[in-house]
């Protein structure tokens, strides 16, 4: 596929641009994490309950991540489509902010999640393709961008609720979203380079698929579903963690889960470019080893400052490799930029969700055993990379 020539400018601004879109359109997914305990309070809902809204709420976005993933590689005006993806979640997330039931609720989450989902394919494979040789360093700026929504986002979520029920806070919380959706059709959507067409024939999908079967394309896929299952799981129960365990209102709980990932926000660029020189495998290793190491002390932490510093470390580490993983996933094919990465998002946002209800479900009786889930599937992920590393040598 030839870029069509396009402002030099114009083109360095866009890792720049598309990170502030990530911001914007993960903004409400970010929110939810901290309304989450509200609409549990509002219909009962138990700690697996919790933890299935979030993971159906993810399922429904893998449904969207390969079809993306292939669209991107196929048209021509990127910038057009990935523009359409902020309506889809503000309106998604609307119509979910007016259900009555657990099953619509979670039905109207997926389905306001699918548009989000559409999002990464297009804009990571827009910028692998423009940075063929510091991909980990770009979707590290890209990744901070979504990151930075999930301190924000809660923050202004746990302020909001303050005032306002969780409906209303959740309308709210899509107010950025619908903001950037009007500036990247009107504006930012011109700066995404043009590109020939694809045609269906011209896409490898056969040559992707024998990639990532192969021996070293399934390892790397057990290791990024125990990953995310461990980040997930990490990121559904703190919340619910603070606030039921530790008795803490609403806005200390936002203070400090915001907090954790504000550490692993800062470092995913700076991660991701150590991952570049000295490789993938060394980074996910020393990631996933911090956050279990993370996980043990809070679960047997007895005051509060050593349970922030467990969860710091368990978030944080997790967020700072995501860029490394992901560029893992490019490194494996290294074609086909948005159907690889879409491919990867499935294997990461989509098997990984279930990590939220198997979290929730670990964490029915007592709290703390979910932790001991995430620092189990962190000790997976770290050991299955060393074997990997050690077998493909």
């Amino acid at each position: 596929m030839t870029a069509i020539p396009a402002d030099t400018p114009k083109r360095d601004r866009l890792p720049h641009w598309l990170s502030f879109g990530h911001l914007c359109i993960d903004w409400p997914f970010g929110a939810v994490y901290l309304i989450a305990p509200a609409i549990a309070a509002d219909l009962g809902l138990s700690a697996p309950q919790v933890g299935l809204l979030l993971t159906m709420q993810s399922l429904g976005g893998a449904i969207a991540y390969l079809p993306a993933g292939i669209l991107a590689d196929r048209v021509s005006d990127r910038g057009r489509w990935i523009a359409v993806t902020f309506f889809w979640v503000v309106m998604g997330y609307l119509f979910a902010s007016m259900s009555e039931g657990f099953w619509f609720l979670g039905l109207m989450m997926a389905i306001a999640c699918m548009g989000d989902a559409a999002w990464h394919p297009m804009a990571t494979g827009i910028l692998t393709r423009a940075a063929p040789n510091a991909r980990a360093r770009v979707l590290g700026i890209h990744a901070i961008g979504g990151t930075l929504s999930g301190v924000a986002a809660p923050l202004v979520a746990g302020y909001t609720l303050t005032f306002f029920d969780w409906r209303t806070a959740l309308q709210i919380s899509v107010a950025p979203t619908l903001v950037m959706g009007l500036l990247f059709l009107f504006f930012i959507a011109r700066m995404v380079p043009k590109v020939e067409a694809r045609s269906g024939a011209a896409l490898d999908l056969k040559g992707i698929a024998k990639d990532w079967f192969s021996r070293r394309g399934v390892m790397l896929m057990v290791t990024m579903v125990l990953y995310n299952l461990a980040m997930t799981g990490a990121v559904a129960m703190t919340p619910l963690f603070l606030r039921q365990t530790k008795g803490l209102d609403i806005w200390d709980t936002s203070l400090i889960y915001s907090g954790t990932i504000l550490v692993g926000a800062l470092s995913q660029p700076m991660v991701g470019k150590i991952s570049d020189v000295v490789g993938r495998y060394p980074v996910v290793v020393v990631g996933c080893s911090i956050a279990a190491g993370g996980a043990f002390l809070v679960v047997v932490a007895d005051d509060l400052i050593a349970t922030i510093i467990g969860l710091t470390m368990i978030i944080a580490a997790l967020e700072g490799i995501r860029s490394a993983v992901l560029a893992s996933a490019v490194d494996l094919s290294g074609r086909s930029e948005g159907t690889t990465l879409g491919t990867a998002f499935i294997i990461l946002d989509g098997v990984g969700a279930l990590g939220a209800f198997l979290a929730g479900w670990a964490g029915a009786i007592d709290l703390t055993h979910a932790f001991v889930l995430v620092g189990v599937l962190a000790v997976g992920s770290a050991v299955l990379t060393m074997i990997s590393r050690a077998v493909l040598k």
